[in-house]
């Protein structure tokens, strides 16, 4: 009767108990990547509605000036003075330069640095939503918002308002 484990089935006992090792490490290593993805892309998302909902909450036009300016009037400083959709137009949201990024009610969010809102606003044929017209020009406006994540972007979410 032979006793013990001669040398090559020790080698592969050690063999498969690596290869088991190191598709775990592997796998989990996967796991982490795709959680990180998945925050990001979470985040970026509750931030572009955030936008959106803001965007919910102004009139179609100015009720000072009407439809006679595009983008912020005069004297106006976003978030805080937007009173028309097209006050959004061209806006950008930054922890960088102390403007955002924000939500809903116009209020920065506090701990996102690296976080940044942009924001386009653009008058389009409300036949035909991906022919953009001049500013103004249309009672449709496409609103855009793009989210950006350390400079890459993460989230971009576009809908249609009456104007």
């Amino acid at each position: 009767m032979r006793r013990g484990f001669w040398l090559v089935e020790s080698a592969v006992a050690i063999a498969v108990i690596g290869i088991g090792v190191v598709a775990v490490v592997g796998s989990q290593q996967a796991w982490h990547i795709q959680s990180v993805a998945s925050e990001e892309l979470a985040t970026g998302m509750r931030l572009a509605t955030e936008i959106r909902e803001l965007s919910l909450l102004l009139p179609a036009t100015d009720p000072i000036t009407g439809n006679t300016t595009w983008g912020t009037e005069l004297g106006e400083v976003l978030p805080f003075d937007a009173d028309d959709l097209d006050d959004l137009d061209n806006a950008v949201f930054s922890q960088s330069d102390g403007s955002g990024p924000i939500d809903a009610t116009g209020t920065i969010i506090v701990g996102m640095q690296d976080w940044e809102q942009r924001v386009v606003v653009k008058s389009v044929d409300p036949f035909d939503i991906a022919q953009v017209v001049a500013d103004g020009a249309s009672d449709t406006v496409r609103i855009e918002v793009t989210v950006l994540h350390n400079g890459k972007e993460i989230m971009r979410l576009p809908w249609i308002a009456p104007r």
